[in-house]
């Protein structure tokens, strides 16, 4: 079977009537941290599962992370056009979580953002990578 274009599956998604959300399981997840630069860990993980959700803002959907080292949030973003990569930024992410970007392509999800602290010394630098749909649901 090949495998299913991420982008394509949301601009689909996205641009389709219905209002139900589109649960979607990737094969792999990865998650790294790095504090000021440094590599702090990474965790592997099997079916990371993402949800989108279409808003009543013109071309604003929203996507929550389902799969998460300490907690679950959503962010906002502008829906991408047709092309082969887009790098999006992320709106209205929940504190502490900052400067978010998503970039999607064919062959994966990628997110970015930053978990905030009082010294900015202690701010860590979040990265998800998901990778390979397996599985799509209308919820």
């Amino acid at each position: 079977m090949p495998p299913i274009p991420v982008l394509s599956t949301f601009t689909d998604f996205l641009n389709q009537s219905s209002p139900a959300p589109l649960q979607i399981t990737f094969a792999n997840l990865s998650i790294r941290n790095h504090q000021n630069g440094q590599f702090l860990n990474q965790v592997q993980r099997q079916h990371g599962r993402i949800a989108l959700h279409k808003t009543l803002h013109q071309g604003v959907a929203e996507l929550t992370v389902l799969d998460h080292l300490v907690f679950s949030f959503s962010f906002q973003f502008r829906m991408p056009h047709v092309g082969e990569c887009q790098h999006i930024s992320m709106r209205s992410l929940p504190r502490p979580l900052s400067h978010g970007k998503l970039y999607v392509d064919g062959e994966q999800l990628q997110l970015s953002f930053t978990i905030d602290a009082p010294d900015p010394l202690h701010c860590v630098a979040v990265t998800h990578v998901y990778q390979e749909i397996c599985k799509l649901e209308q919820c």
